[in-house]
């Protein structure tokens, strides 16, 4: 991970989120069953329509690492996708957070989205969030594509800005949430308080990353896949693999948290400017740009491919810019 153009804008903690915790689990006891995120850095199709759960039907490569016992679902994306995510999309905390953060007051709410994991251990690095940029974005490029966008810092001239507000609904053992707020180079903080509470961040350029879940010593069922899937059958969670049962887990061993995502803009002139597309880069103008910078690197690189759909591409730009970084600590 490259150090960030500059450092992160400080987070703010929020210690109370909502009035009913318990709904929101509610909520996502319903709404399964939940996919590996794993399978936005292995497909060719855009950010958004991995997160509606669609497959581009095309067998990607992939590494284990993408692999593991954490499932993502979409609650709203623009608008909310299933009952009772509004009040979550236009959460005024979260908004006026955001407003703090930017010292702005044009803040649009536009993603919701749930992770939900099973007990594992330490994951072992930390990982900035996918960004944006006028042309390129979650509704028309991929996510490993976006993340390498970002790392390379080529494209800061093009980047949308984007706050993020994590927040936690789990009363189970350890599962914390640790973050890097002056950058990857200064010191972390662990957030352990994962009941109803909140960090609104820069999560683009503030690393930041999940703890152990559960028991030391836990770790994901064998067999997964990024076909596997989680889903609540009333009472107890499941993962399945295209029918397979791999492992079964009682509500609370499921570390569930809810992420909020708003862009948010200097003011109506900028944000008219970002709707238009003005200004932008497309798909061949960025791949111009990692040519450019592949080639000028001690050890050059010539482009692995001409478009998204390559496979190859993917593999080498997640390999040189990669939004991922080692970090020692307790298991």
């Amino acid at each position: 991970m490259l150090a960030p153009v500059r450092p992160p804008k400080a987070p703010i903690v929020m210690t109370h989120v909502v009035d009913d915790p318990e709904a929101i689990r509610a909520m996502a006891r319903a709404n399964g069953p939940y996919w590996q995120p794993g399978r936005m850095l292995a497909t060719s199709g855009s950010a958004r329509q991995v997160a509606e759960n669609r497959k581009d039907g095309s067998e990607k490569v992939f590494t284990d690492a993408m692999i593991g016992p954490t499932f993502r679902g979409q609650w709203a994306f623009g608008e909310p996708s299933i009952a009772g995510a509004e009040p979550l999309l236009n959460h005024p905390g979260f908004a006026q957070a955001a407003r703090e953060m930017y010292q702005t007051d044009v803040v649009v709410p536009e993603q919701v989205y749930v992770n939900l994991s099973t007990p594992c251990g330490r994951q072992g690095f930390s990982h900035t969030d996918i960004p944006e940029f006028r042309g390129l974005n979650r509704l028309t490029a991929p996510a490993w594509l976006l993340t390498a966008m970002g790392v390379s810092r080529l494209f800061e001239a093009e980047r949308m800005h984007i706050v993020t507000a994590v927040a936690w609904f789990y009363q189970g053992e350890a599962g914390g949430f640790r973050y890097w707020p002056e950058g990857p180079d200064g010191p972390s903080l662990l957030h352990d308080d994962v009941w109803n509470t909140a960090i609104v961040g820069d999560n683009d350029f503030m690393p930041h990353e999940v703890t152990r879940i559960g028991p030391r010593g836990s770790s994901g069922p064998a067999g997964m896949t990024l076909d596997s899937e989680l889903e609540c059958d009333g009472t107890d969670w499941q993962i399945t693999d295209h029918g397979t049962v791999l492992g079964r887990f009682s509500d609370r061993e499921v570390r569930l948290s809810v992420s909020w995502k708003a862009k948010v803009y200097r003011d109506e002139h900028e944000k008219a400017l970002a709707d238009a597309g003005e200004n932008g880069v497309d798909v061949a103008e960025a791949l111009e740009r990692f040519a450019a910078d592949l080639a000028q690197r001690p050890e050059p690189e010539e482009l692995a491919g001409d478009g998204v759909t390559s496979d190859e591409l993917r593999q080498q730009l997640s390999r040189c810019y990669s939004a991922y970084r080692t970090n020692p600590g307790p298991a």
